[in-house]
């Protein structure tokens, strides 16, 4: 698509290639992202919300010691492939990807 909707901009993309290497060094995946180019976005325009999974270690001494004293089960998350897999809910155009 070389023309857009009025009032619309396309978000840039950029192909990364990354070898998946086992215990000894050798290549037994290879992956492929297509990785947006977030820093071109303008706040409240492109994006509304931002979230950081970033907490002070007092609250996590605080919460994990709440945990240990009521005997409850704490298990790992992780966060950063819970939210990437999210459903989008918007219009998003972008550039064809040369290759």
């Amino acid at each position: 698509m070389d023309e857009f909707p009025a009032g619309k901009k396309a978000v840039g993309s950029c192909i990364v290639f990354k070898k998946k290497l086992n215990e000894y060094s050798n290549c037994i995946k290879f992956k492929v992202y297509i990785v947006a180019k977030g820093f071109l976005q303008v706040i409240s325009k492109d994006f509304s919300k931002t979230f950081s999974s970033i907490t002070k270690f007092t609250i996590l001494q605080v919460f994990l010691t709440l945990a240990a004293y009521l005997d409850f089960e704490i298990y790992q998350v992780d966060i950063v492939a819970a939210y990437l897999q999210d459903n989008l809910n918007k219009e998003i155009y972008s550039f064809k990807q040369v290759g």
